[in-house]
């Protein structure tokens, strides 16, 4: 239930129905809600999800021109991480672009493509000429931590922890405390906390750190699986990416989640960068509504339900490097030539785009 007791550490309204939300707490009779009580007894961050209008009203409320935001993407899902209506509000300020996760390809191509290629996303960006840095990291095998933590103690003024869900911006941030070795207070960054905690965190720097929930991101496939295979879905070993020789009219099924059909062109290869834990079946296009329909729905790794299940088709106009990119799932890259059709079906809310080449 809700009650009208606030959070003594971040001023949040406290509820104990919930576990995944933020206000959290087990018995309303104590005084912290869980995150903050795991922060000053633990030195650990609890991520929580909010709503992308009440994320936004807490940048507009905390701005200030001095201001760092560190925004965080994810390597696996790069065009899903972004949040373009953020991206808008903090145009004036110095942006320092983190990219987690890197362990996951670290091995499959040199650093300095992945930054370049993140640069050239960010060209049609109000951003573009506010990032001062782009850094790969790990936080969980602690890569390049320690030129991070100099770069945000180097600030001028505060520094915010900014970016969706899933990007692993707490782990990140767990990671940092553990580095620096520093006991946690709660510190509440502005009083608009009573909506939505924005909190200090202690590294130890001379400016102030703090840390922001996570924006949902409604349109990864992580929201959309039966609730048994969401940690299934998350990656955690370096890509082993597969490839597919593939004729025109064949289809790659990814169990219950979504499928991919080339529809039109000569026979090309295809490399599917995707979680080790998904397994692809090659079928006919002609036999891809029978196999949905005995097979795929049925898999142990499937979404919540299929009502909502769409396709979404792409005509190559010219000849170049792409990668097809599915919220949550990866990326397909392959040589495409002018005449090519492909076809993506999954969750209607999922979103997917074919963008030039990335790994």
């Amino acid at each position: 239930m809700t009650s009208y007791k606030t959070c003594h550490g971040c001023g949040i309204t406290m509820q104990s129905e919930y576990s995944d939300q933020i206000g959290y707490v087990k018995d309303l009779e104590q005084n912290y809600c869980y995150r903050c009580f795991r922060l000053t007894n633990y030195n650990e961050l609890i991520d929580y999800d909010v709503a992308e209008i009440d994320f936004l009203k807490q940048i507009v409320t905390t701005y200030d021109k001095n201001n760092t935001y560190c925004y965080l993407l994810d390597i696996y899902d790069l065009y899903g991480s972004r949040n373009l209506e953020l991206e808008k509000l903090i145009v004036n300020n110095n942006v320092i672009i983190i990219i987690n996760k890197i362990d996951l390809v670290i091995k499959l191509t040199n650093p300095k493509k992945i930054i370049n290629y993140v640069k050239s996303i960010f060209v049609d960006s109000p951003l573009y000429n506010k990032i001062t840095k782009i850094l790969l990291v790990s936080a969980i095998k602690n890569y390049q931590l320690d030129k991070l933590y100099h770069l945000i103690s180097n600030q001028q003024g505060p520094v915010y922890f900014v970016g969706t869900s899933n990007t692993g911006k707490s782990t990140l941030l767990n990671s940092l405390i553990k580095l620096t070795n520093q006991q946690q207070k709660i510190t509440v960054a502005n009083s608009f906390a009573t909506t939505l905690a924005t909190i200090e965190v202690n590294l130890g720097t001379k400016n102030k750190i703090y840390d922001t929930p996570g924006v949902k991101n409604e349109h990864n496939i992580i929201h959309y699986l039966a609730k048994k295979n969401q940690k299934e879905l998350i990656v955690n070993q370096l890509i082993r990416p597969v490839t597919f020789q593939l004729n025109n009219e064949q289809t790659i099924f990814y169990q219950g989640l979504a499928s991919f059909t080339y529809l039109a062109g000569s026979k090309s290869n295809f490399h599917f960068y995707k979680n080790n834990k998904i397994e692809l079946h090659r079928t006919k296009l002609s036999n891809k509504n029978n196999y949905f329909i005995n097979h795929a729905q049925y898999d142990n790794l499937n979404l919540a339900d299929y009502q909502n299940w769409k396709a979404t088709r792409f005509k190559i106009k010219s000849s170049k490097l792409y990668s097809l990119f599915i919220s949550g799932l990866g990326w397909i890259t392959f040589e495409g030539f002018v005449g090519q059709e492909i076809m993506i079906e999954t969750n209607e809310n999922v979103a997917v785009w074919l963008k030039i080449g990335f790994i």
